[in-house]
């Protein structure tokens, strides 16, 4: 029997679906037995439509359909896919599935015995399922990480052609409707199923870097880094603020060789040597495999999961950050970011974020620096760190390289006795004998993300994967270090130095006169109160309007790590968690250790 098929969504990209179902109807392969719609259809519309019925209702529309297709705006494709479902018919659900990973999980126990097909059309090219075989077989060498570049331009006009567009939600209900979310979840979609990294538990280490052009919700221009289970980098930069359109490139970065995916023109370039393909769209993709299960559906609902993960990361991130207008050009409807394109394709070449490029009007690029330090000085342990980092009003509160002590830097890691190694600095402190010189390891960037913590001959001790994401103005540092092998972490405090353990992410702050700064958690007020107790959050308050009426104040509110806190004020200024404060911290090979700290910076004192 030629399958029935019902529409919700006749209007914007349904409209395509529209089209498509009327070409597949003349080939008998398909029969319109409906269309949910609250609007009234225009002329073509009408025309394709027929004399088959059109209601707002679609559970009674899909009483006798076979196949229900949602074509609506994504805050929407919930409650219309549940009835599709209860109707007992498979469904076809247009990119992205669902507005939050719980929705997600949702549907997919409700779809039990039905087909869910998601609207991934660029899933569809046998380009993509050529390029994800040359990457497994080997063909492109080791594969160093998959970048995606994307410049689109929209105009005025994207953004109000319906309440939904460019919102992060919409009357209380997500709607993110952001670059990475929206017009290019392909990309994240596609870079995902090469990897063979489609399971909900698939990525890691998401990094996110979220910023808005215009007067908008959501992110317009953004950068996205994670690892997949299989250990592979993807970086996907975009813009719809793009200074020249051209079409979203993804490209594979294998030893041997390099591919480029250019998805929405079904073409693949390795090596400079051009393939192009065909495609079959969602539909016809579930129709082929409803007449015989031997085909493979391109986008089943499970395996958008890792997708899903990285929606809800962007959902739940803090608020994009707005690009300073010095950057902006208006041009007509169009709004572009200067020198955007060049920062969209370097970041996916090198599979570096936006404030790694330190691009001036990156959340980081703008109010933090985050780099190697370029210094060499006596007792200094070179590893990348952020410095200078500012408020949001500019005052800049990290210091680098004092006198009292040249081996601090900024907001960082540091670690001061790792199987003997001295990984901050300085001298090694020896119980009895006070600081005393010893070995200073040394750190090195084994890859994107990645760094490898080594004795003085090279000799790995620990690796680290590190994240540091802003937004707001908030800071997250998250690190997690893996022993290479039996690993033991000290401090001059598990030592027996009291009240010295420090060791871990460590802020510098700037050379500030003691009087000025203030420091409290819940518990107690001042350094001796919070220096080595643990407390969920710690204050630092710089500025005294009444002593100094002409300083410019600010105010951090650290908080995250479950360590005691390190804390200086009187003969510098430190602030730090402690990762072996009285008892040094033992690690078997391949264990890890996570430290995430997020700090909130605030221009002026506010009140505790």
């Amino acid at each position: 029997m030629t399958p029935r098929v019902v529409l919700a969504g006749a209007a914007g990209y349904g409209r395509l679906y529209l089209r498509e179902i009327a070409a597949l109807e003349a080939e008998g392969l398909v029969r319109l037995t409906g269309v949910c719609e609250v609007n009234p259809l225009d002329g073509e519309a009408r025309r394709l439509v027929g004399d088959r019925p059109v209601d707002a209702d679609l559970a009674e529309l899909m009483r006798d359909a076979d196949i229900g297709i949602v074509s609506t705006p994504m805050h929407t494709h919930v409650p219309l896919a549940r009835q599709v479902l209860a109707s007992g018919a498979h469904l076809v659900l247009e990119k992205p599935p669902t507005p939050t990973l719980a929705d997600w999980q949702d549907l997919v126990d409700r779809s039990e015995g039905r087909l869910v097909q998601v609207g991934f059309q660029s899933l569809g090219s046998p380009a993509v399922h050529r390029l994800a075989g040359l990457m497994r077989s080997g063909a492109l060498g080791e594969i160093r990480g998959i970048g995606v570049r994307g410049t689109w331009s929209r105009d005025d006009t994207y953004y109000t052609r319906a309440p939904w567009a460019g919102r992060r939600a919409l009357d209380g209900v997500p709607v993110v409707d952001g670059a990475l979310t929206n017009p290019f979840a392909h990309g994240v979609a596609t870079a995902l199923a090469l990897d063979g990294s489609t399971g909900v538990d698939d990525v890691h280490d998401i990094e996110l870097e979220l910023l808005r052009a215009r007067d908008i919700e959501a992110d317009d221009t953004s950068c996205l880094r994670l690892r997949t289970r299989n250990g592979t980098v993807v970086v996907v930069a975009v813009t719809l603020c793009a200074e020249v359109v051209r079409e979203p490139v993804l490209v594979v970065h294998g030893s041997r060789k390099r591919a480029e995916l250019h998805y929405t023109e079904h073409r693949l370039v390795i090596d400079g040597i051009e393939e192009r393909h065909r495609h079959y769209s969602p539909l016809r993709n579930l129709l082929d495999h409803l007449a015989d299960p031997a085909v493979p559906l391109h986008a089943p609902l499970v395996r958008t999961g890792a997708f899903m993960r990285v929606l809800e990361a962007v959902r739940t991130a803090p608020d994009p950050m707005p690009i300073d207008p010095a950057w902006l050009r208006r041009n007509g409807k169009r709004v572009d970011v200067d020198g955007v394109d060049h920062v969209v394709a370097k970041a996916a070449e090198h599979l570096r974020t936006f404030a790694e490029l330190e691009v001036p009007w990156s959340p980081l690029g703008g109010v933090a620096r985050y780099g190697w330090d370029g210094a060499r000085l006596p007792l200094v342990v070179p590893r990348p760190a952020l410095h200078p980092v500012r408020t949001l009003g500019g005052v800049v509160v990290t210091g680098e390289h004092p006198d009292d002590h040249p081996w601090h830097r900024g907001i960082g890691l540091a670690l001061p006795d790792v199987n003997g190694v001295n990984l901050w600095g300085g001298r090694n402190y020896v119980r009895g004998q006070g600081y005393v010189p010893g070995e200073l390891g040394r750190v090195e960037e084994t890859g994107p993300g990645e760094l490898a913590w080594c004795d003085s001959a090279g000799a790995v001790l620990l690796r680290e994967r590190r994240r540091v994401v802003a937004g707001g103005w908030e800071l997250e540092w998250t690190s997690v270090l893996t022993a290479a092998d039996h690993v033991v972490l000290h401090s001059p405090g598990s030592k027996g130095r009291e009240g010295a353990g420090y060791g871990g992410w460590f802020w510098r702050l700037p050379a500030l006169d003691p009087r000025s700064v203030r420091v409290r958690t819940p518990d107690g007020e001042g350094e001796a109160e919070v220096n080595g107790r643990p407390a969920p959050w710690l204050a630092v308050v710089v500025g005294d309007p009444e002593r100094n009426p002409g300083e410019r104040a600010w105010t951090a509110v650290v908080s995250g790590p479950t360590d005691p806190w390190f804390v200086r004020v009187g003969q510098y200024q430190g602030i730090g968690s402690a990762l072996a404060w009285d008892e040094p911290v033992v690690l078997e090979p391949g264990q890890e250790r996570e430290i995430t700290v997020r700090v909130a910076f605030y221009d002026g004192v506010r009140p505790p």
